[in-house]
C-alpha cells in the first residue's frame, strides 16, 4: 500500500484471481510490456515462462503454479 494507505493501492501490484482467492503480484505490467515487445501472444506463452517471470519478485507456492501461470495468462490476453 502507499503510505500505509488501503485507499491507494500501490501502482507496482497487480491484483490477480488465483484459485478464487485475489492475489497482488508485483511486476506484472512489466511482464506483459515485455511480452508484448517480444510480440509474445498469450498462447504462446509456457507455464514455466511465466512461472519464472512471476518468481523475479513475488513469491508463487508450487502447489497453484498452474493456476498462478492461468491467471497471469488470461489477464494478458484480455490487456493486451
Amino acid at each position: 500500500m502507499n503510505g500505509g494507505c488501503s485507499c491507494n493501492p500501490d501502482p507496482g501490484l497487480t491484483r490477480l484471481t488465483v484459485a478464487g482467492v485475489e492475489v497482488s503480484v508485483k511486476q506484472a505490467a512489466e511482464l506483459f510490456e515485455q511480452w508484448r515487445a517480444g510480440r509474445r501472444r498469450a498462447a504462446e506463452l509456457s507455464d514455466e515462462e511465466i512461472l519464472a517471470g512471476l518468481r523475479r519478485h513475488n513469491y508463487v507456492s508450487r502447489s497453484v503454479e498452474a493456476e498462478y501461470a492461468q491467471a497471469m495468462r488470461s489477464l494478458y490476453a484480455r490487456l493486451c
